[in-house]
């Protein structure tokens, strides 16, 4: 409620006047149906600025899954029209641009899809080992991130009783770090151009990191109880869904907190701050040196900047 313009809330039995950022975060979540960054057109974008390739594997994938009926055709503005993704205008969605824009046409025009990786010695970021960043659509910049981790991530090797077989375990849970990868790629807030995904490793944890908070009155504690799906992003949540990437009827969190209970590992923590979110997956033996990396490893770009 308001009064000369002033908004209040209704706190147990006190009424206070509301803070700036819970109604900036009431307004936008009121005009979230209607007037979301993933639904508005991609100025001066078509569909000849996106992956084809990607666009037909994941239709394929969908399909093969159970996930999507087949159209019986290929053409990408079928595709498109299929998973959501024009406008009613036919334009381009900003969402079919942030799914599957070409990797060499994206900067400037999307800055915020940018991933940032980076390998920290010790248990603070004051020493890089490894600093990467990449600009690229969210399939993308997800395999990236797994490749980043294939590097850094130890494995522990053990011979199976009774067997000439070796088993090779990582530090962490894999699908729990896939998920909370796709995760951070399918609710952030892509509307700030400054905005990204962050991976950072340190000596005895993970951070996954990415740009917004929580809505709808998610928090953290319930994130971790059973719960339904609210996602900042349905359009691009239901791609990555028929993907094979993600969990729903929010099954995510629920997922990552098991396997981490069943590798032995401590739950994983959940931190929100006003304008970022962070999984943390900790873990020991990190700090053990990969066999075969080097640190210190130039840093890369899935895309090249145009203009």
């Amino acid at each position: 409620m308001s009064f000369r313009g002033v908004p209040y809330e209704r706190v147990l039995n006190t009424t206070r006047v509301m803070s700036r950022s819970t109604y900036q975060n009431l307004l936008i979540e009121s005009l979230h149906a209607t007037q979301r960054w993933e639904t508005q057109s991609a100025t001066g974008w078509s569909v000849e600025g996106l992956d084809t390739r990607e666009m037909v594997l994941t239709l394929e994938e969908a399909i093969r899954r159970g996930r999507s009926e087949d159209p019986g055709t290929r053409d990408p503005h079928e595709i498109l029209r299929g998973l959501g993704l024009l406008a009613a205008n036919n334009q381009v969605t900003r969402a079919a641009v942030a799914l599957f824009c070409k990797n060499d046409v994206i900067y400037p025009d999307f800055p915020q899809l940018t991933l940032r990786l980076a390998r920290f010695k010790g248990l603070e970021r004051d020493e890089f080992l490894d600093n990467r960043q990449f600009h690229g659509n969210a399939f993308e910049l997800q395999r990236r991130a797994e490749r980043f981790l294939i590097d850094w991530l130890p494995v522990a090797g053990r011979v199976v009783a009774g067997q000439m077989q070796r088993v090779d375990t990582p530090s962490l849970p894999v699908e729990a770090v896939r998920e909370a990868l796709a995760n951070a790629f399918v609710h952030r807030d892509y509307a700030g151009g400054s905005g990204a995904v962050a991976l950072a490793l340190f000596d005895d944890r993970l951070e996954i990191i990415s740009a917004g908070g929580l809505h709808f009155g998610l928090t953290p504690e319930v994130l971790f109880q059973p719960h339904e799906s609210r996602p900042w992003n349905p359009l691009i949540a239901s791609v990555f869904y028929r993907r094979g990437h993600i969990e729903t009827w929010g099954r995510g969190t629920l997922k990552m907190l098991r396997l981490m209970q069943e590798a032995g590992l401590p739950a994983p923590r959940l931190h929100v701050q006003s304008d970022f979110v962070t999984m943390t997956f900790f873990t020991p033996g990190i700090a053990l040196e990969t066999p075969g990396k080097t640190p210190g490893k130039t840093p890369g770009k899935a895309g090249k900047r145009r203009g």
